[in-house]
């Protein structure tokens, strides 16, 4: 399992807000002119990667276009269009069309953060989306929504009708004659392949034509993904808090290890007002039968996988952190929150499940947090069971297989031994006493190994347990394979993190950690067998999206760190 001090020093790492921005023109063709204020000349611009401050503006001629990067969002414009560039504000970005026509591909907006494109007569406020709008002298615009949505108001109130109103993806919105009513239609096939393609000033035709044809793929797979995410939807509904607003959200597509799509979706919620919980839900839509033939592996044949082909697969890794105090409704209050030395955690949990089926398959951690020490503890305690003195922190393991309706005790730390003086090793509930059917837990002891690599980052290791510290209940062993993965599946090398010219966002969106567990039965080492019958692996997947989210929004000068 990931280590206490580890996880905690990530997710309460918090820096200054610098809410500063650029927009840079960071390509362009042909005659692009360009003007500091209102009242300045209009001049050559002189260079690629030429800063726009607010106020100034840049207009192209015939047959020349433009490119501009602003806080990780793109505006192309077209040939015969003016750009007036009103606040690069990290917080809110705005830029005024008065004429021509622009497309803009918005991600990463914080939360609360406003980006929009005015022309004449109206606003738009786009909301994380790929967008086209036109614009012209006489009022008239129009707006093509490719992805996401666009929030629509009119600067001049119409004599009839409403003022503002949301714009959806897949339409098109166009006012032809400002004294006329707007018109609203599904977005055309011609604007729509317009929007796909390829709007670089350096592209070709035959470039804009093969992009075309990959985004045309894509929106296929998103189709796919789509209906695929929806059939497990109500497997996840069940442990996930839907009802809550999530301080923050990430996904990715990625292969693991074993050549497996995958979809990561992961995301920060308070289940309560002392608690946050990040959700890291792994999504295959096949997870194939596997061995172990390449070199990374223990002598060529790793921990043996018999569970076969298996669909719709489901894994989850869950970290859940209770407090003495309530949060801070703001998240921009939350480093004052936890530099404040009355703040400490009440106790956490760590908890890797293979969710696929109505049983669920997991391995856990638990800490709480000990006054007399100042600290969070992983003992025999957190069961509820006296700590003897030979006993060491971080020896813990609760493990079994549960019904789906009891992950959510685990994972909130709604449990505790059985029998408390003759420990059976066996769990129920604290609130009620009540059995969590199938779940157990054991105490580490000597017996494990590890395996790990100077070059290539994994680590293969095994502990022994002995169930509820008792060696009358019995042994078994955790099993793991630690890989640490780029988008493409590979095991990653020292090098892959440590080269100097990688930012933090370029590792994190490029990495993560794939953990495999198994929990085996013990006889001379580590059998074949499966502990628990019928079930064999967890393949989680974590990845730091959100956490460097949370960095990102209280620091801009993350990304400038380098390794």
């Amino acid at each position: 399992m990931v280590k206490i001090n580890v996880i905690f020093l990530i997710f309460f790492s918090f820096y200054a807000i610098d809410s500063h921005s650029q927009a840079i023109l960071v390509d362009f063709n042909g005659e692009v002119k360009y003007r500091k204020n209102s009242l300045s000349e209009w001049e050559d611009v002189p260079s690629k990667n030429f800063v726009l401050n607010d106020g100034s503006a840049i207009k192209t001629k015939e047959g020349s276009k433009a490119k501009i990067w602003i806080n990780k969002s793109f505006v192309w414009i077209k040939e015969n269009s003016a750009l007036e560039i009103e606040s690069t504000s990290k917080y809110f970005t705005s830029f005024g069309l008065v004429y021509g026509k622009l497309k803009a591909s918005v991600v990463g907006l914080l939360k609360k953060s406003k980006f929009q494109v005015r022309t004449i007569t109206a606003v738009f406020g786009v909301r994380g989306t790929d967008i086209m709008v036109k614009s012209a002298l006489d009022g008239s615009c129009s707006l093509d929504v490719l992805y996401g949505e666009v929030e629509f108001q009119y600067l001049i109130p119409p004599k009839k009708g409403e003022r503002s109103f949301v714009i959806s993806q897949g339409m098109s919105f166009s006012i032809d004659d400002v004294e006329k009513p707007y018109s609203l239609s599904m977005i055309s096939k011609e604007n729509e392949r317009e929007i796909l393609s390829n709007w670089d000033p350096s592209s070709t035709v035959e470039d804009s034509y093969s992009d075309i044809i990959k985004m045309e793929d894509r929106k296929e797979r998103i189709r796919n993904f789509i209906a695929y995410s929806n059939s497990v939807k109500s497997e996840i509904s069940q442990f996930v808090y839907k009802e809550k607003d999530s301080d923050f959200e990430a996904g990715r597509t990625l292969k693991d290890i074993h050549g497996n799509t995958v979809r990561i979706d992961q995301r920060l919620v308070r289940p309560d007002s002392k608690t946050l919980e990040l959700f890291n839900i792994v999504k295959r839509k096949n997870y194939k039968n596997y061995d172990y033939s390449s070199p990374y592996s223990k002598n060529q044949s790793g921990f043996v996988y018999s569970k076969g082909d298996v669909p719709n697969r489901v894994d989850a890794f869950i970290i859940t952190f209770s407090f003495n105090k309530d949060l801070p409704s703001s998240v921009n209050k939350w480093q004052s929150f936890f530099s404040d030395n009355s703040v400490n955690p009440a106790w956490a949990t760590f908890v890797n499940a293979n969710l696929t089926d109505s049983n669920v398959f997991f391995v856990a951690e638990a800490y709480k947090y000990i006054d007399s020490r100042g600290e969070l503890i992983n003992n025999t305690e957190v069961v509820g069971v006296p700590q003897n003195s030979n006993e060491r922190d971080m020896d813990v393991l609760i493990t079994g297989v549960i019904e789906k309706s009891l992950v959510n005790d685990i994972t909130m730390y709604n449990f505790k031994e059985k029998n408390r003086e003759t420990p059976s090793g066996e769990l129920v509930k604290k609130n009620n006493n009540s059995d969590i059917t199938g779940a157990i837990w054991g105490l580490k002891i000597d017996g494990g190994s590890e395996i790990n690599n100077n070059e290539t980052l994994y680590q293969l290791k095994t502990n022994k347990y002995v169930k509820g510290a008792s060696d009358s209940n019995g042994y078994f062993w955790l099993a793991q394979e630690n890989y640490i993965i780029s988008n493409s599946g590979s095991i990653k090398s020292r090098d892959d993190i440590l080269s100097s010219n990688k930012s933090v966002s370029e590792i994190v969106k490029n990495s993560g950690l794939e953990s495999i567990s198994y929990v085996r039965k013990d006889s001379s080492g580590i059998s074949d067998e499966n502990y628990f019958s019928n079930f064999s692996n967890i393949d989680s997947i974590l990845i730091g999206d959100v956490v460097f989210s949370m960095l990102e929004k209280v620091s801009s000068g993350v990304d400038k760190w380098k390794y």
